[in-house]
């Protein structure tokens, strides 16, 4: 009896001299500027106007926040690159699967390939949101996001390099070569 008693005040005392974890805010990437984080996840977010749109806006703004920074931040040149082509490769996808859905529904054989691509076409345009805010939650803390095979596409073609290295990216490259 008397070493359950000890054994559960020890249990006690253990629990008691745990600390308590508490939820810590996620912090935001040291060597961006916040600007540089928030104009990047804004290039992503873009996509709900794009989802409202037809892919329009969402097209737009995008090229105008790589237009404006591509001489000034490359992690914001190659962020906004990315989201210009992930909308675009969606528009060019929905459009293509439209043009197929509708030649499918004309031959009456095809009638179900139709209604697949009819599914599909209703869910990308919602799975293309999800994942350009989900794009923009990761760079909205520095994160270096990219999207799958856009990501790969645009760093092979050098589209987001397409402006010149600022004094902060050659900064940032030294600091970078110093420390290997």
């Amino acid at each position: 009896m008397e070493e359950n008693e000890a054994a559960s005040a020890e249990e006690r005392s253990a629990e008691v001299s745990e600390p308590t974890k508490q939820w810590a805010p996620r912090q935001r990437a040291a060597r961006l500027t916040n600007e540089e984080m928030t104009v990047s996840a804004l290039a992503h977010a873009s996509v709900i106007l794009g989802f409202l749109t037809g892919g329009l806006a969402g097209v737009a703004i995008t090229l105008v926040i790589w237009l404006v920074y591509k001489d000034k931040s490359r992690y914001v040149a190659f962020q906004a690159m990315q989201a210009l082509v992930f909308q675009l490769a969606v528009a060019a996808v929905l459009i293509a699967g439209g043009f197929t859905m509708v030649i499918s529904f004309i031959t009456i054989c095809l009638i179900p390939l139709g209604l697949i691509l009819l599914l599909g076409l209703i869910a990308l345009p919602f799975v293309a949101l999800f994942y350009g805010l989900y794009a923009a939650y990761e760079t909205y803390y520095g994160e270096d996001f990219e999207y799958a095979w856009v990501g790969e596409f645009v760093r092979k073609q050098g589209l987001a390099q397409l402006g010149h290295a600022t004094e902060r990216d050659k900064e940032k490259e030294e600091q970078a070569q110093a420390e290997e």
